[in-house]
């Protein structure tokens, strides 16, 4: 897995390739950490290029959400390829995220 935290109209994005596993979550968890004890207002996340994401991957994602409401602070999810996007759906993480298509829908809603 790859981290890139790049600027858009001030907003952080954190996007992500690769896969996103035991392995490679707790160095995402200590980046999303980072950001968050910061108190960004708007965390994006960019999943366009992730190939695969394990339950660790989602425990990160849902510990980074509790994280940003705690101080309320968003976390938006977005470019979720159609198979990761199965995973949350199944497990019902969509109703739980804000979840968009594109950079511009996550900055703008």
């Amino acid at each position: 897995m790859e981290i890139e935290i790049v600027d858009y109209k001030g907003a952080n994005v954190v996007v992500l390739s690769g896969d996103i596993d035991m392995y490679s979550s707790p160095i995402l968890r200590k980046q999303l950490m980072l950001l968050i004890d910061k108190k960004v207002p708007l965390l994006l996340i960019d999943f366009k290029a992730v190939s695969y994401i394990d339950s660790s991957g989602i425990a990160t994602f849902v510990e980074g959400l509790k994280g940003m409401m705690s101080y309320g602070g968003r976390l938006k999810l977005l470019g979720i390829p159609e198979g990761i996007m199965e995973i949350f759906n199944f497990s019902k993480l969509d109703r739980v995220f804000e979840i968009y298509g594109n950079i511009d829908d996550a900055f703008n809603n």
